[in-house]
């Protein structure tokens, strides 16, 4: 497998990424000695995910979700399995924004079981 550091995609949602870069570590994901860096490609695509998907459920396998972290990892220590649960809290994070901010018409923003 080929590493390369993380790096933010072009159209990363920054301002989300803001705040986990400062409340990660207070998660209930986070796992000590487990940096940003390494939860950052996670926490970036259950952002991502969302903003382009709303009308899916995090769980949703049309998201592919354990393929696209493989494309997004770079050097992160963690692989999937430990990984989502910090996608999932950056997935929940952004639905909960959205839902808050009525943003979009209501039938795109499905209400999921665990959000």
């Amino acid at each position: 497998m080929t590493t390369i550091p993380f790096r933010l995609p072009r159209k990363a949602p920054a301002s989300d990424l803001g705040y986990w870069a400062i409340a990660y570590h207070t998660a209930s994901f986070h796992r000590a000695g487990v940096s940003f860096r390494d939860y950052g490609p996670a926490l970036y695509l259950g952002v991502a995910v969302f903003n382009e998907h709303p009308e899916y459920c995090f769980d949703d396998p049309r998201l592919s979700l354990e393929r696209r972290y493989r494309e997004v990892r770079g050097n992160s220590c963690l692989d999937w399995a430990q990984a989502k649960p910090a996608a999932r809290a950056a997935w929940e994070r952004a639905h909960a924004q959205a839902l808050a901010a009525q943003i979009g018409p209501a039938e795109s923003l499905r209400l999921c079981a665990h959000a």
